[in-house]
């Protein structure tokens, strides 16, 4: 079973740094993610990254991810300690000012870790940095906001997974994990 991965988030970093993807600060991030797990949804029924998105001023975001970034500086990141020194493991992480605006920066410690990724994950990702590899953060935000998934969900609030796909049979197969994943759940923990 899939499951959220600080590691393979921050090899897909990497990844996109060794693949030359320009501009990857925090806000790129989110979009590259979100286009990606959209994509491998699509074609083989699961994401890559398990991260739970919202619908932010800026287009979509991965939670567990921006709250790992965001508390990577602070001091009382206790519920977030491990997520933060395996993220610093792989990265380095520059947070700038400019103009009032935070940029941050990542800079890889270590070359990627394919063996991290499936062939069908390391496919998608190769797709992903080849068509957004010159946006800017505006440009792929714009594209995010056009998403049917993005227009139908209220400000702040979770994307549904099934909306991130198009086909009903897509739809109807992820219905049906999500309610085998629930009863496996509790099953375990009764």
């Amino acid at each position: 079973m899939n499951q959220y991965s600080v590691k393979k988030v921050a090899n897909a970093i990497v990844y996109f740094s060794e693949y030359n993807v320009q501009h990857v600060g925090k806000t790129k991030l989110m979009k590259l993610m979100y286009f990606a797990d959209k994509m491998h949804l699509q074609n083989y029924g699961k994401t890559i990254f398990c991260d739970d998105y919202y619908k932010l001023q800026r287009g979509p975001v991965a939670s567990l991810t921006l709250n790992i970034i965001n508390n990577i500086n602070e001091d009382d990141n206790e519920d977030f300690k491990s997520y933060t020194d395996e993220f610093l493991d792989v990265l380095n992480i520059d947070i700038k000012k400019d103009n009032g605006e935070k940029i941050t920066n990542f800079r890889p410690k270590s070359s990627f870790q394919k063996e991290l990724f499936s062939k069908s994950e390391l496919k998608i990702l190769k797709s992903i940095s080849e068509k957004y590899r010159l946006y800017t953060k505006e440009q792929i935000s714009e594209e995010s906001h056009h998403l049917t998934e993005y227009i139908n969900t209220e400000l702040n609030s979770i994307i549904d997974i099934v909306d991130m796909v198009d086909e009903e049979e897509q739809k109807e197969y992820i219905k049906y994990w999500q309610n085998e994943h629930k009863q496996f759940n509790k099953m375990i923990h009764s």
